[in-house]
């Protein structure tokens, strides 16, 4: 699980604040982009994401 909002005040993100905007991200290669183009370095997803428990 990645945590988005600390990027939500940056740049290009800002328009994912547009809920129907965040809802149009998908797989790309091997990271996460949205329709406006805006898209996450791989290699922070890897090193800032925690594993997600459906138990929580």
């Amino acid at each position: 699980m990645f945590d988005m909002s600390s990027y939500l005040e940056k740049g290009i993100f800002r328009e994912l604040k547009d809920l129907s905007l965040f809802k149009s991200a998908g797989v790309s290669f091997d990271t996460v982009e949205w329709e406006n183009e805006a898209d996450i370095d791989p290699e922070t997803l890897y090193e800032d994401s925690v594993t997600y428990s459906a138990n929580y």
